[in-house]
């Protein structure tokens, strides 16, 4: 995950929301004279094996010129929709924080060179639930603008790091389904939305689909959902939308694939006038 946020007086405002890798390349410029990259996205530690508590980042400089940069620990969780969502270390219930350990805390590497990160986990060995945290690596990149004003980007880029025994349970719910009335293009369309809880102990990815039934129970039409991304506690919202249906009532039923035992689902029932 790679995000970058520019740092002027009159620019302290701008992207002032991290987000997800590649996000927001495109503001980076291409020539900028050092950029860091880092060699995975996602570190899963476990506080029961003795051998799996740790774990290494290893950081590339891949630009031109020699860069430096701090490392430290943050939080973050996703929004509803999806979208991740940044804050100071230790904030987030479920943060991982407060039992891990980073080193070094400043790198300085020149062009091509490597450096590692160790990443240590220092909490109980025993944890109910999932814990979660980002290692984050943020390097000033500058570049001169053609008024000859300077413009400092800070490149950031984020290690998630999980934390769970093996074996923790997951469990989720489907908490909601209904329809919206929505216009795209000056045209109606009818939008499914499903919330799903994850009352589980650890994080997972859905798949998930629509199943559109008569009143006899056939079925007329299948819609995929996308993925919804939950962290333990967290409900999340994914939306479809749904094929123009002939006049009638019909059965809608959510149908969400958590990985767990058992597969989710939910009813409500549609009128097309």
């Amino acid at each position: 995950m790679t995000t970058h946020q520019p740092r002027t007086r009159r620019a302290r405002r701008a992207l002032q929301h991290l987000a997800v890798a590649g996000t927001l390349a495109a503001l980076v410029p291409n020539h900028a004279g050092a950029q860091l990259a880092i060699d995975k996205l996602d570190l899963f530690l476990r506080p029961d094996a003795t051998d799996s508590r740790s774990g290494v980042l290893t950081v590339r400089n891949d630009g031109q010129s020699a860069a430096q940069a701090v490392v430290r620990l943050e939080d973050w969780d996703r929004a509803p929709d999806g979208n991740n969502r940044f804050f100071p270390a230790g904030t987030v219930s479920g943060s991982c924080a407060p039992s891990l350990q980073v080193f070094p805390q400043a790198l300085s590497l020149k062009p091509g060179e490597t450096q590692t990160v160790r990443i240590d986990y220092t909490g109980p060995a025993s944890r109910e639930k999932e814990c979660w945290s980002l290692v984050v690596v943020e390097t000033p990149a500058p570049r001169t603008q053609p008024n000859g004003r300077q413009l400092l980007y800070n490149l950031r880029s984020g290690l998630k790091v999980y934390v769970a025994p093996e074996g923790l349970a997951a469990h989720g719910e489907v908490e909601g389904l209904s329809v919206a009335r929505t216009k795209s293009n000056g045209r109606d369309q009818d939008v499914a939305i499903v919330a799903f809880a994850n009352k589980g102990a650890r994080h997972f990815v859905t798949k998930a689909r629509i199943e559109i039934r008569r009143e006899d129970n056939s079925l007329v039409q299948t819609v995929d959902l996308p993925p919804m991304y939950a962290l333990p506690g967290a409900t999340m919202h994914a939306t479809a939308v749904l094929p123009t249906l002939p006049t009638g009532r019909y059965l809608l039923i959510s149908v969400v694939d958590y990985g767990g035992t058992e597969i989710a689902a939910g009813m409500y029932t549609h009128e097309v006038r």
